[in-house]
């Protein structure tokens, strides 16, 4: 079971808020983009070659961590990595 901090952020102003809002959106397309190549890798389409695991996620991170900040572009890689080797872990117990 891992652990999980909950918390409720409110910003002090509307600047406060825009800059949350650029944060989450950064968070959320780097997350998509992460999982659509995967995806593609994983259903081969698109002329998309290898395995799930060649996904450039490192050029994707570096896309967004001038936004997000590099560990926490990294943390998103690495959660992202953790979501599909339990998809692929749960594939394999369902089909042994």
């Amino acid at each position: 079971m891992k652990r999980s901090n909950t918390f409720t952020v409110r910003p002090l102003s509307d600047d406060g808020e825009q800059v949350l809002q650029d944060l989450l959106d950064a968070f959320a397309a780097l997350w998509n983009e992460i999982n659509y190549q995967r995806l593609m890798r994983y259903n081969d389409e698109d002329g998309f070659e290898g395995d799930v695991w060649d996904a450039d996620t490192g050029a994707l991170e570096g896309t967004y961590k001038g936004v997000l900040g590099a560990s926490t572009a990294q943390t998103v890689r690495r959660e992202n990595s953790e979501a599909w080797r339990s998809f692929f872990r749960l594939k394999d117990q369902y089909h042994d």
